[in-house]
């Protein structure tokens, strides 16, 4: 049974490495690229500071208590 599984792994395998004509990809494009993209950067930023500074304080917490 396991012989078989494997088999048709392989073949599904070398079916998607064949594949001449993939099937079109469809882009949804927003007229607010930028602005979306400027408020995740700030999100992203602010989320990443907020990291930092749990870490920080946490670091300092246990260098206190050496």
């Amino acid at each position: 049974m396991l012989d078989m599984e494997h088999l048709l792994n392989i073949l599904r395998g070398a079916a998607c490495a064949f594949d001449l004509v993939p099937k079109s990809r469809r882009y949804h494009v927003d007229n607010r690229g930028f602005a979306t993209d400027a408020k995740r950067l700030r999100g992203d930023f602010l989320a990443v500071g907020r990291d930092m500074r749990v870490q920080l304080k946490r670091e300092s917490t246990n260098y206190r208590a050496r």
